[in-house]
């Protein structure tokens, strides 16, 4: 290791002090687990960086600016530069938490776009929090000085902020903020996965596709489409039943499957709802209306009429 790189590890502490500078743009500053000791309490006193705790298991308390909040499994908190911060353990109940901390060029940029906007030092965790210790195990045990080893922590920060975006966009607040992308993009890309996908796509299926949430999806579909992507979704479904139930010899249980609908009852129920006809009535009338006239041409009947 380097004279400023640092590994400590106890029964109950892992931290790697990494001041390796892969990029200017971001860079590993510490990261590491711990299982606190009941009322452990950790006053930062300008400490660089920006710190992204997930809480793994038990309870806490965060204090930023002398505004103190309860914090429990299933939540993140950051503490960042020049803020008057410290957190503590419950007594009862001591948390477990992993963390990343970081800087660089981007720093403050990813910590905004994870949801940790100016005046919020805490959120949710939409995502299993074991994702994020994952993370950080792979840091913890690859503390090799090393070009490969640098490059794979730098690479294993990127996935835990990734992480912590993807989990804001699964949050109900993020249908509210700034996206990465305009509405058309969005919207065309939800359209083509439906297309491609209309026979067992969800709505929510959709939305996770793209990386937006489902309500911000549906407002800005509606208003490219004029009319929602469960009702876009409905009419690929329809379109492709009148084509098979027309163009080929299926069965209407086998149409029903092509479409999504293992029950041929929940089939038929749907597109009569949708069409006025069961589908069977359907093909009959379009067949009918599709066979050849069996009249004689009207030459034949003038020429039968004159002998």
């Amino acid at each position: 290791m380097s004279p400023g790189q640092r590994f400590y590890e106890t029964s109950k502490y892992r931290c790697l002090v990494d001041p390796q500078k892969i990029s200017d743009e971001l860079y590993l500053l510490l990261c590491g687990v711990e299982t606190c000791l009941p009322g452990y309490e950790f006053h930062t006193d300008g400490r660089a960086g920006y710190h992204l705790h997930v809480i793994l298991s038990g309870k806490g308390v965060l204090s930023v600016n002398g505004q103190q909040t309860a914090l429990h499994f299933g939540q993140m908190f950051m503490t960042k530069p020049e803020e008057d911060s410290w957190y503590r353990a419950d007594k009862s109940d001591p948390w477990t938490y992993c963390w990343m901390a970081y800087d660089g060029l981007n720093a403050q940029r990813y910590s905004n776009a994870a949801g940790f906007s100016p005046g919020v030092n805490w959120l949710n965790c939409n995502l299993e929090p074991s994702l994020f210790y994952a993370v950080v195990k792979r840091v913890l045990d690859k503390p090799e000085l090393n070009l490969a080893s640098n490059l794979l922590r730098a690479g294993l920060l990127s996935e835990f902020l990734a992480l912590a975006i993807h989990s804001e966009y699964l949050s109900v607040s993020s249908a509210r903020r700034e996206q990465d992308y305009s509405a058309d993009v969005y919207v065309d890309y939800a359209v083509n996965y439906i297309n491609a996908n209309f026979a067992t796509a969800k709505i929510s299926d959709v939305a996770n596709y793209i990386g937006v949430h489902r309500s911000y999806l549906t407002s800005i579909f509606k208003n490219k489409m004029g009319v929602s992507p469960q009702e876009y979704l409905m009419q690929c479904r329809m379109k492709t039943a009148c084509a098979l139930l027309e163009e080929t010899c299926l069965s209407v249980q086998e149409v029903g499957q092509r479409i999504g609908y293992d029950n041929s009852l929940t089939f038929s129920k749907v597109f009569k709802t949708y069409y006025g006809d069961s589908p069977k009535y359907y093909r009959q009338k379009r067949q009918k209306a599709a066979a050849p006239d069996e009249r004689p041409p009207e030459d034949d009947r003038n020429e039968r009429d004159q002998t």
